[in-house]
This record gives C-alpha cells, structure tokens and sequence, in this order.
C-alpha cells in the first residue's frame, strides 16, 4: 500500500511566488495545493485538510489573519505565516491568532523549507484526531464534532 504524502497548502496572491514554493516543495515530494485568495484557501484547508498550511497576510477576498483564525475554530492544522508584514506587531498578531510560525519576505527557500521540517516535525506530537478537520460541511449542513453541534442553513 503507498504512503500517503504529506500535503501542503500554500496561499498567496503573488502567482510567481506561489509557483516558486510549490515546485520546491514537490521536489522536496511533498503533495501541494495551490489558494491563490484568503476564501479559497480557507475553502481548501475544509475540504481538502491539508497537514500544513503556508499562509500569505496580504491576500484578496479574506486576509491572512481572518484565516488563521477562523481556521482555528475548527482545526488544528500546523500554519506558517509567510508575508512581507515583517514588523514586530504583525508577528505578535500572527502567533496569537494561532500560527506555529511566521516567516518575513524576502526568505530563502532553505530557510522556508527548515521551517516546514521543524513544523511537521512538531506537529507529529499532537494527536492524529486533532489532525483532521472537526466540522464537516456539505451544503447547508454542517457538523461541528468538537461541539457535537449540527446546523442545517445556520439553524440548530
């Protein structure tokens, strides 16, 4: 049976960027999923459950920051920030939401594919439920595990 591969959601509006990091990290054979907006990651880390998110601040639809956190009512998935907003408040703002890391731009890929390792590396520690998303969405219905809560169109 083959193993799966460790999955990596890389989002930033900059598509050369997101072209750049994403072919180093297949080369490095991790699988990769593209987001080019906030909405379409936030989308992809529900459906898709990547094992590490790399998340871009500045990006259309939802920033960065509205990501991390709402991706934190409901996962526990490992973040890394990778943004230009290198000042000492965006990296505060950043950790408090519930990033694991926070990498400024301009980074070399050395330094970028370290932090992935260190993160993974760490995140192996966390129990596998904690892993996977804890609400599922289908429609207008929505489970929430954690809570043992379910919606249907936002009603109880």
């Amino acid at each position: 049976m083959p193993v799966k591969k460790t999955t990596i959601l890389t989002a930033d509006d900059d598509p050369q960027l997101l072209r750049l990091i994403a072919r180093n990290l297949e080369l490095e054979g991790y699988e990769v999923l593209m987001a080019s907006d906030g909405k379409q990651a936030l989308e992809q880390i529900e459906q898709q459950v990547p094992d590490l998110v790399l998340l871009d601040v500045m990006m259309p639809k939802m920033d960065g920051f509205t990501v991390c956190q709402r991706v934190r009512e409901f996962s526990a998935v490992p973040i890394i920030i990778v943004t230009a907003r290198g000042q000492d408040q965006d990296k505060v703002r950043g950790l408090n939401l519930g990033a694991d890391d926070y990498l400024t731009k301009p980074f070399s890929v050395d330094e970028l594919l370290a932090r992935v390792q260190a993160v993974l590396r760490r995140a192996q520690f966390i129990p596998s439920e904690h892993t996977h998303a804890m609400r599922t969405t289908v429609g207008d219905l929505s489970v929430d595990y954690a809570q043992h809560l379910v919606t249907m169109a936002g009603q109880r």
